[in-house]
């Protein structure tokens, strides 16, 4: 018999008085126990995953009928990681975190976030406010400038709190998105977003510093796929939505107004937060951009940015221009451009949590920078190829993107140390936005000339670089705690 038999035939033994599970035996529940009634064992437990538990409900309970028959023959009880489990067990409270923020990414992602209302209704904004293509990619460009003020409202996290920031941060959002719908002139419906990316910019840092500072390290890129997870269901919500944006100038607004009826959710999500106790422990430490910019984080900042920069100057006309593109170029309505987004999409959404699990368990580096490397050239492709080849390769872009995309994003709070986590997220952020100006104003040069496609497919060679930087000069950080990959104790 192996040690792992061995070690589940005692812990069954010990555990049949009603002596608590572990999580490795009953991996994402608490408070549960193996009693033994009428000769039978039953497992009792609770699922801390507010909002989320009908998900995670059946596997469990399979699991705890998985633990009893091996009870009741007196057998080793499992404890081995099935493929739903964290890789590293959360805990209840950080679970309940987890989750709380999860929905709130939900929320917030509808009208916000990398593939917004703005992105989406694209078309239907050149409708309303008759506008060209030129026009539509000066906005674009002009709303990632909307980072530069979020350089105010970043460091906020570092100083008053990530949970404090994230519920005001949502909340305001949905304020504001709601309104956008009514502008009654591109100008202010541009200016009103540069605003809006303010407010999402911090308040997607905020999310996301706190996640990484609240789960153990050998879970910590599962944990930010889950509220990518999350991000993408917002996603599903605003491309549902787009139908009813096509339908004019009230539709177009009406799609908007919707972000108003997130607000009493994101409020009742918010009592399920707590603070991140790494903030707390340093909340009282000087939190400044100059810590960011000089000792050994400038290096950090510069590796990590400049690769931000050129994988975005890609990703974002890649992104921005998907629905103008399908409906120009390739003749589809509003409704298929609703079939063709769910069919590449909703297959991406699984490979987050795969891409997220992979490196937690083997490598950021190793799984992350092939996948990103082949993502690419699938999405050059797409905007490169005639007909019905169009779907497999923006099928193909979608998964490897999300599993290569979710294994390399820690980095960005992983190399930073806490008490400038989101000044550093801010700055990278910040030349990532840069970088997707710059894209957009070069599709906006170049479109001309060459055409929407050929012009974005060329940029394609800006991210092969970006994964030359992380290759050579990117530590590994996977199943490493944050003060290590950090150092947060060496003097900056």
């Amino acid at each position: 018999m192996d040690d792992r038999s061995s070690a589940g035939r005692v812990e069954a033994e010990r555990l049949s008085d009603g002596v608590p599970l572990s999580a490795r035996i009953l991996p994402v529940a608490a408070d549960a126990v193996l009693l033994k009634r009428d000769g039978r064992h039953r497992v009792s437990y609770r699922l801390p995953v507010p909002y989320f538990a009908f998900l995670w409900a059946p596997l469990v309970a399979t699991r705890a009928r998985q633990v009893e028959r091996a009870a009741d023959v007196g057998g080793p009880l499992p404890i081995d990681t099935p493929w739903w489990a964290p890789p590293e067990p959360i805990d209840a409270r950080a679970s309940e975190s987890l989750a709380a923020l999860c929905l709130i990414s939900l929320l917030w992602s509808y009208g916000g976030g990398t593939l917004s209302l703005l992105s989406l209704t694209l078309p239907y904004a050149a409708d309303a406010y008759s506008v060209g293509n030129r026009a539509l990619a000066t906005g674009l460009a002009v709303v990632r400038a909307g980072v530069l003020l979020a350089l105010v409202l970043g460091p906020l996290a570092d100083r008053f709190g990530r949970r404090r920031l994230v519920v005001v941060g949502a909340v305001a959002h949905c304020v504001l998105a709601g309104a956008l719908g009514l502008a009654p002139s591109f100008e202010l419906y541009i200016s009103g977003h540069v605003l809006l990316r303010c407010i999402d910019t911090a308040l997607g840092i905020a999310i996301v510093v706190l996640v990484v500072e609240i789960v153990p390290a050998g879970s910590r890129a599962v944990a930010l796929s889950l509220v990518g997870l999350a991000a993408g269901g917002g996603i599903v919500l605003a491309v549902i939505a787009l139908p009813i944006a096509a339908a004019g100038r009230a539709g177009f607004a009406s799609v908007y107004l919707l972000q108003v009826l997130a607000i009493p959710l994101i409020l009742h999500a918010a009592r399920h937060v707590t603070e991140s106790p790494r903030f707390l422990l340093h909340a009282s430490e000087p939190h400044r951009y100059r810590g960011v910019i000089s000792g050994i984080y400038r290096r950090r900042l510069l590796m990590v940015g400049g690769a931000s920069f050129l994988a975005a100057a890609f990703s974002a006309p890649t992104l921005e221009f998907t629905t103008r593109y399908l409906r120009n170029a390739h003749g589809f309505s509003s409704f298929g451009i609703v079939v063709f987004l769910a069919l590449t999409g909703l297959p991406s959404f699984p490979m987050l949590i795969l891409g997220g699990r992979l490196a937690d368990q083997v490598s950021r580096k190793r799984i992350g920078i092939p996948l990103v490397a082949a993502s690419t050239l699938a999405y050059a492709g797409f905007y490169l190829a005639p007909g019905a080849l169009i779907w497999p390769l923006a099928l193909a872009g979608a998964m490897l993107g999300s599993a290569g995309g979710a294994a390399l994003a820690p980095y960005a709070s992983e190399l930073f140390a806490t008490r400038i986590r989101s000044e550093a997220q801010t700055l990278t952020l910040a030349m990532a936005v840069t970088g997707s100006a710059v894209g957009l104003a070069l599709v906006a040069l170049l479109s001309g000339p060459l055409g929407l496609g050929r012009s974005i497919a060329l940029l394609a060679m800006l991210p092969f670089a970006g994964l030359t930087i992380v290759a050579i000069a990117f530590p590994e950080t996977a199943r490493r705690e944050l003060e290590e990959t950090s150092a947060e104790h060496t003097p900056a």
